[in-house]
């Protein structure tokens, strides 16, 4: 008779830590992003080993038979499992987290916090390949320090960084959150206006250029330093011109943006220049 209770117990506490397990891997299952596969097997394997645990308790109430080792065996198993389940989750999680902080720095500048120099011109090319869908107009701007090289000379680097952070956060509040910012060189940065024509590009350019001048980006022994920035604008139009293929089009116009740059420079800079033939 205590062979029946200990073996009928031991039924019971398989199908309980059993259903645990199948709730902590959908529970696994909601909460993980990249790994729904690997995690939603899970949940169905648990789910579907309930079942392997509710025959042995109808054959004992149905015809009397049990099996003390096989009930020993189902419990150990069932407990196991679901101890193992509970560090597979510790390192699904990890992982996702981690991943998810490589996947942020690998896409935004470390010291500036604006876009990575890949992660820009990745999205340049998609907001490209949307321009040439909808036929819309695409901007885009460099924008550089003017003598930078003085302010890291003077002031030294970490005060340079400083104005370099203190530049991409003045920049930003005049861009919508569609526009994409991101540095492509030490003190150079690229902006993709989409949807803008040469004229729109000229006055936002005028508008960082403007705050960017007026506004201070350090404070050394209580004295306010200003920076000026000098801006190239280039316009992409599919109904104008007539490439077709995304990455061309980046490549031409990063480069008309770049020259009217520094044409802007050679005019005494601090001022916006727009790219002409």
């Amino acid at each position: 008779m205590m062979i029946k209770v200990i073996a009928l117990g031991a039924y019971y506490l398989a199908l309980l830590a059993q259903v645990f397990a199948t709730i902590f891997a959908l529970k696994i299952f909601l909460k993980s992003k990249a790994y729904r596969l690997a995690s939603g097997s899970l949940a169905l394997g648990f789910g579907l080993m309930v079942g392997r645990r509710i025959t042995p308790l109808l054959h004992f109430y149905l015809d009397g038979y049990y099996n003390l080792l096989d009930a020993g065996l189902a419990f150990s198993i069932s407990v196991l499992l679901f101890l193992g389940l509970m560090q597979i989750k510790k390192i699904i999680l990890e992982l996702e987290e981690n991943n998810f902080l490589l996947d942020h720095i690998s896409k935004t500048d470390s010291l500036t916090q604006a876009l990575s120099r890949l992660e820009t011109f990745h999205q340049a090319e998609l907001e490209i390949e949307r321009s040439l869908r909808n036929g819309e107009p695409v901007a885009f701007l460099m924008l550089d320090i003017d003598h930078f090289k003085n302010i890291n000379d003077e002031f030294g680097h970490p005060l340079g960084d400083i104005v370099l952070t203190n530049l991409v956060k003045h920049c930003q509040k005049e861009l919508r959150v569609v526009d994409i910012f991101g540095r492509v060189g030490g003190e150079e940065f690229f902006v993709v206006l989409p949807g803008d024509d040469i004229g729109s590009a000229f006055e936002v350019a005028e508008r960082l250029r403007k705050r960017v001048f007026s506004t201070p980006s350090a404070l050394v022994g209580g004295k306010e330093v200003f920076i000026s920035i000098s801006i190239g604008a280039a316009s992409f139009s599919p109904k104008m011109d007539g490439e077709t293929k995304s990455s061309l089009v980046l490549r031409a116009f990063y480069a008309k943006a770049d020259q009217a740059m520094y044409a802007a420079k050679s005019k005494g800079r601090n001022r916006t220049e727009i790219w002409t033939q």
